[in-house]
């Protein structure tokens, strides 16, 4: 009697504690909504609202797969509204534009500035500790700038052109005592730094990859028959990586042999010593980053997903889908938990790869395609950038979003307020104590 009796307690604790896990998930939710469709011009109850779902969010028995997307994008919308800057028409996170479409952004070597390419034919340097401050142009030309690629000791920029070859620019005036602006007019699909060394890898148009040093001699390294769009090249053990048109990801090791891609039997031949391509479908292959741990290969597809590749043992771990259109770069957190992707459907996405059931935050407030974004190099932020000109800088943990509300606004929720957005059966708490 005594073990059945403990069981029903039990089992009437845990039913509790499912009740009340679902009643704050549904106010979480709830409130975040409100926040969300509420008015631009009631900013501060706006702010509120966001701010105390945070809160409940934080700290109540909440399932974190339901709403921590309502949460974070509550508070980026209270966040916009607070720090519009209706002089200059900018949001709070806007913090840069060019003159044409954005095609790619980088950090320097410090968490404090980053560079920005256009098809403006210009590379931008911004201060973030100084958003409002006029940008150093470090690069201009007529050419149009398919992208850009910091050097692994941050001295050189490449810019990369579309059809017209590619230019390695110094970051900064000491670095220039030791190399000066280099043109390569020698036409390329696309190119990349070779990690820890003063050299550069490109693919002609004739698909011959070729090894550049910066004084200009070149060796070739192996050959394609493919469309390649990126490429990139293992740390580890220098293994070239190349996303291709046509679907096929394509990789040469060291020792490097030169031959042609064995296009026709390619199933077949993959697994080869020195050259492998496996196709991962019809869809072309846009863009390649490596985790910092140097075993995972994520793929960005025309299709909208994203391909998760095993490196040590070749072959997929899985694919994730949420984009409604092609995926234009990707980048894994300084940690490799996090991943970021952009889209041609306007948004970027930040997906948690240590838990596959939680939903990506999305960040969907430019008005254009989302062509590039870039993790900081300490993991909190992200920018990114696009068709509608505007670079913009958004904080990955909604912490900084939740601390900001309350450094902005004098008051709390009234009485009134409470009983209506939060309901007369909770007891009231102050939102932003001071």
């Amino acid at each position: 009697m005594r073990q059945l009796l403990t069981t029903a307690l039990l089992s009437l604790s845990l039913l509790s504690y499912a009740q009340d896990n679902r009643t704050t998930t549904e106010l979480v939710m709830s409130m975040s909504q409100r926040s969300l469709v509420m008015p631009g011009y009631l900013t501060e109850l706006k702010a509120l609202i966001a701010r105390q779902a945070y809160d409940f969010w934080k700290d109540g028995n909440v399932d974190p797969y339901v709403s921590h997307l309502n949460v974070y994008q509550a508070l980026y919308e209270a966040n916009k509204y607070l720090g519009y800057d209706s002089a200059r028409n900018m949001t709070f996170n806007q913090v840069g534009v060019h003159s044409n479409a954005v095609t790619s952004v980088v950090y320097s070597a410090d968490p404090y500035s980053y560079y920005s390419s256009s098809t403006d034919g210009k590379i931008l340097k911004w201060d973030i500790l100084n958003p409002t401050s006029i940008p150093e142009t470090v690069y201009e030309s007529k050419k149009i700038i398919q992208s850009i690629e910091m050097s692994n000791d941050g001295k050189v920029l490449m810019a990369i052109f579309y059809k017209e070859g590619l230019a390695l620019i110094p970051t900064s005036k000491n670095s220039q005592e030791d190399i000066q602006v280099l043109e390569d007019p020698t036409p390329v699909q696309t190119a990349t730094f070779l990690p820890g060394e003063r050299k550069y890898l490109t693919v002609t148009k004739s698909g011959d990859l070729i090894l550049k040093g910066f004084d200009a001699k070149s060796e070739q390294v192996g050959k394609t028959a493919l469309k390649i769009n990126e490429l990139k090249v293992d740390e580890k053990d220098g293994t070239i990586y190349a996303g291709s048109d046509e679907g096929v990801l394509e990789a040469w090791e060291k020792p490097y042999e030169v031959k042609e891609s064995p296009i026709d039997d390619i199933m077949e031949n993959w697994r080869q010593q020195s050259y492998f391509g496996y196709k991962l479908g019809s869809f072309s292959i846009n863009c390649l980053d490596i985790s910092p741990d140097g075993n995972t290969l994520a793929i960005g597809r025309d299709r909208g997903d994203i391909v998760l590749w095993d490196i040590p043992n070749k072959n997929l771990i899985r694919i994730i889908s949420g984009h409604q259109s092609t995926v234009t770069d990707i980048q894994f957190s300084p940690d490799g938990g996090l991943l970021l992707t952009t889209s041609r459907d306007g948004t970027a996405r930040i997906w948690d790869l240590t838990d596959s059931r939680k939903l990506p935050i999305i960040l969907d407030d430019h008005d254009d395609w989302v062509l590039t974004g870039s993790f900081d190099p300490t993991g909190t932020h992200v920018i990114t950038g696009g068709g509608d000109e505007y670079v913009r800088r958004w904080p990955v943990d909604p912490a900084y979003l939740a601390f900001r509300i309350c450094t902005l606004i004098n008051r709390n929720l009234t009485k009134e307020e409470w009983n209506e957005f939060v309901g007369i059966d909770i007891p009231y708490a102050v939102t932003c104590p001071k």
